[in-house]
């Protein structure tokens, strides 16, 4: 039995259980899952790797518009699928409707808006680096209009897909650091074709793709960690995963506020304060 996939429970009464593909998914929900997802979701998400060195014609092609396609298309259909022939069509409302949880203590709603960029910005500044501020309100304007976008866009039902079907049932069976661990890969292997699309050096490559499972890693833990102490929010979720990527990617809101280069270090680090801090808060006594 595959490490991922735990047993289903044995259906009751007379009605007959699903045959064929069907029953094969409800023994191995999230391979089938991922089967689903690399099988389509990796010819779409290497277009741009293609075209940037001629393989298809048309010149370099963005990868942010096959990244949303991957996500909305092929990624949240699967996991809606396969949550449906598992646990029925209530389980599918259910993981919706966590996607517009939004009742959640408003301690986290700060954490959860504010705590990453906050965090990032004044690790940078004790370090050294220069906070510019002379276009602050064009600047906070605009990074909050990014983050809002791509969180109804993106990371909404990235997570929800990710933290909700994936790895909450990891969760239930291994425990969070296993889980979390566990969904890293695949969260990085889906996005592994995208590496292609620069510098194809062995060095470089290399270097970007040990980058990409570390995120993975960090982002996993930071998100499952924000689930838990928001009651199972998804919405929590893709927040702070909009956030994350606000305080660390080149061109965005914390870049554009902290002079000296992309912030990366400082968001690694903002990133694993919060995620110990809610942790801690989560198993705090009430």
């Amino acid at each position: 039995m595959s490490t991922l996939d735990a047993p289903r429970p044995a259906r009751s009464g007379s009605a007959p259980g699903p045959t064929g593909l069907r029953a094969r998914v409800a023994r191995h929900p999230l391979t089938a899952f991922l089967v689903l997802v690399l099988v389509v979701g990796w010819p779409l998400v290497s277009v741009p790797a293609l075209t940037a060195h001629g393989v298809l014609p048309g010149g370099a092609l963005p990868d942010a518009p096959f990244t949303l396609a991957l996500t909305l298309l092929v990624m949240l259909p699967a996991a809606l699928w396969v949550t449906s022939v598992v646990d029925g069509r209530d389980a599918v409302r259910d993981l919706l409707r966590r996607a517009v949880q939004w009742r959640f203590a408003p301690g986290w709603w700060a954490a959860v808006l504010l705590a990453l960029p906050l965090l990032t910005l004044a690790l940078g500044v004790v370090s050294g680096r220069e906070l510019r501020t002379g276009e602050l309100l064009a600047t906070l304007s605009s990074g909050v209009v990014s983050i809002v976008t791509s969180v109804l866009l993106v990371h909404l039902w990235e997570e929800t897909v990710w933290a909700g079907f994936f790895q909450g049932r990891l969760e239930r069976r291994h425990g969070f650091l296993a889980a979390a661990a566990l969904t890293a890969v695949p969260f990085a292997l889906v996005h592994l074709p995208l590496q292609f699309t620069g510098d194809l050096a062995v060095g470089p490559i290399a270097t970007a793709i040990g980058a990409l499972f570390v995120f993975g890693v960090l982002i996993r833990l930071m998100v499952g960690a924000t689930v838990r102490g928001t009651a199972g929010s998804l919405l929590a979720a893709g927040l702070v995963h909009a956030t994350f990527n606000a305080a660390n990617n080149e061109g965005a809101l914390v870049d554009d506020l902290l002079g000296g280069g992309q912030p990366t270090l400082f968001a690694i680090t903002a990133a694993a304060l919060f995620t110990a801090a809610a942790l801690l808060v989560r198993r705090r006594p009430r």
